[in-house]
């Protein structure tokens, strides 16, 4: 804290003139100067330098002469030291770090008055000489250490980060993760052939080198290629003219509106379609994808912000009765009557509906009116544009309609509902529900866990495989241990309770799971090294455990064999 110099002082001639303080006078009339100060640095450096140099070249120091100079100096550091006290105490602290500057490495070097002094004096200044000089040896080598550290750590962030557990992937993963390494190389080398030639250069080679792909690994090709963001008009001519009934391309960003009706004309068995990052899907590629596919009953869709009104309405007209399967999300011209279209010409055939992040889709209660079929399985409604779009009565009623055989039930960022949709909607409609296997209520900040006891309390759920509370703020442990106490604890493989701040580590001292794969504790203060040791020893088959911002776990932590512990802060880079 800042204490006044001149409290107690006189005015007059001892008092601060204009800019100057008794420091600065004191400073003046020893005649001492910064720029003082820093050429005696300097010149000292030099000294040093030339020193160091002189002892490599011909070992010749005078080890006595520089000690006894040290020696001086530090005596007259002394004299200015007890000076300066009488003049004012309360300069004590300038003058040692003055007397600090000014000294020789007098914070590293230690001299010893016996003789071992010419030993420690040479050692000290081979030392300064290693840290001083990079190419020195010594420091190469300390270099390469930390680079290497560095390294590894690195590659074990990444693979935790990318969930690799297997040291040694096998031969199939290894041929396909090389298949889209060389993709590149292959297309520059043939960037003067037309696509139907290269299509066939790639199969070729291929058949020569591993006698081809075979459709079950064509899903995992398109996984890798999607990753490295090799997927374009030319890897796809991969997926054409196959018997593939199922395909996933989980980034499409690079394929043009030419590559999907080249897909839709030379895969025409294709019945499950899902089409990720497809911001270059137009009008016309999208009724080619539902004139050319005859089989197709499934379609899931993301960023396809190209589709204009008029098409949406074609397409579906197209799609009559024959869509069961839709999912769309990220996109702006997506709008309610969009919206009204679809369930007017496929309500009535529809098993599954899933609406993400749609800007202009405000009407959400019209879903409830045309959700007729028996079958239906997965509703999906996450992140509305306006939180009271999504309402408890709007849930309430979709419920009421096919609640019954539901199996996935995903509400993530309704932020607009509240305990009584699990009162009056989940207890009511679910609790006879026994083919429920997923519950995702993330980010529902108006939910208590009063009314999530009563819903776990009142719908037994035995085959509930996936449960998600993640960033429910206003659930503690009392609503978790009825999760625990449930029958879905027996069936649980993946579990998310991320951000349940208000959770406390006597919780997890009673989770038993079974048969619990996956669990997400990140960002729940409670987790430390003693509670990753009890959950590890308590469900068997757990295999990851992301702990992202639980600061209290550290490299000390006992993890059991085959459960990887993703996000600690001592493992990250």
């Amino acid at each position: 804290m800042y204490r006044s110099r001149n409290r107690g002082r006189a005015n007059g001639s001892e008092g601060i003139k204009g800019p100057n303080s008794a420091l600065t006078q004191f400073l003046q009339e020893e005649g001492i100067s910064a720029e003082l100060i820093r050429q005696r640095w300097l010149e000292n450096q030099v000294t040093g330098e030339t020193d160091i140099s002189t002892k490599e070249s011909s070992s010749s120091v005078d080890v006595k002469t520089l000690d006894k100079s040290i020696k001086e100096e530090e005596e007259e550091e002394d004299r200015n030291s007890v000076n300066l006290e009488s003049e004012s105490s309360d300069d004590e602290g300038s003058s040692s770090r003055r007397r600090k500057f000014k000294t020789i490495d007098s914070d590293e070097e230690e001299y010893v008055e016996d003789s071992g002094t010419e030993v420690s004096i040479t050692n000290n200044i081979q030392r300064k000489s290693s840290r001083l000089n990079p190419d020195h040896p010594s420091a190469k080598k300390k270099t390469k250490e930390i680079l290497q550290s560095r390294k590894r750590k690195r590659n074990r962030a990444a693979d935790l980060l990318n969930r690799k557990t297997v040291r040694l992937p096998r031969l199939q993963s290894l041929c396909i993760h090389k298949i889209s390494e060389n993709i590149k190389r292959l297309q520059s080398e043939d960037s003067g052939t037309t696509r139907g030639d290269l299509s066939s250069t790639i199969y070729s080679k291929l058949r020569k080198v591993l006698g081809g792909i075979s459709t079950n690994n064509l899903e995992n090709l398109s996984k890798a290629l999607s990753k490295n963001r090799a997927l374009d008009d030319n890897t796809l001519q991969l997926f054409l003219k196959t018997e593939l009934t199922s395909l996933t391309f989980h980034d499409c960003s690079k394929l043009s509106f030419e590559g999907y009706k080249s897909l839709a004309i030379f895969s025409p068995h294709l019945k499950e379609l899902s089409l990720q990052m497809c911001g270059q899907l137009n009008n016309e590629s999208l009724l080619y994808i539902a004139e050319k596919l005859p089989h197709l009953v499934s379609l899931k869709l993301d960023g396809p912000f190209l589709i204009n009104e008029a098409t949406w309405e074609e397409f579906f007209g197209i799609m009559k009765g024959r869509l069961k399967e839709f999912h769309i999300s990220n996109t702006h011209r997506f709008n309610d009557s969009s919206l009204s279209c679809l369930l007017r010409n496929c309500g009535s055939s529809l098993e599954s509906l899933g609406l993400s992040r749609l800007d202009c889709v405000f009407n959400y209660s019209l879903i409830p009116q045309y959700l007729n079929n028996p079958a239906f399985h997965t509703i999906s409604i996450q992140y509305p544009y306006n939180e009271e779009d999504v309402n408890d009565e709007v849930v309430i009623n979709i419920l009421g309609q096919v609640g019954a055989n539901i199996r996935t039930l995903t509400l993530d960022g309704c932020q607009g509902l509240t305990d009584s949709m699990l009162i009056n909607g989940m207890s009511a409609f679910l609790s006879d529900n026994k083919n429920l296997e997923n519950i995702s209520l993330s980010e529902l900040d108006q939910i208590t866990s009063d009314g999530l006891i009563y819903f776990l309390s009142q719908t037994p759920m035995p085959n509930l495989k996936s449960c998600s509370f993640a960033k429910c703020l206003n659930i503690g442990n009392p609503a978790v241990a009825e999760l625990f106490a449930n029958e879905a604890k027996d069936s649980l493989i993946y579990l998310n309770l991320n951000s349940m701040k208000e959770l406390t580590s006597e919780l997890f001292e009673i989770m038993f799971c079974p048969n619990l794969e996956h669990l997400d504790v990140s960002f729940v203060r409670c987790i430390n090294d003693e509670s990753v040791k009890i959950i590890g020893n308590q469900n068997p088959k757990l295999k990851i455990m992301d702990i992202f911002g639980d600061n209290l776990v550290t490299s000390n932590a006992t993890i059991r064999d085959g459960l990887t512990v993703i996000g600690r802060q001592s493992d990250s880079i």
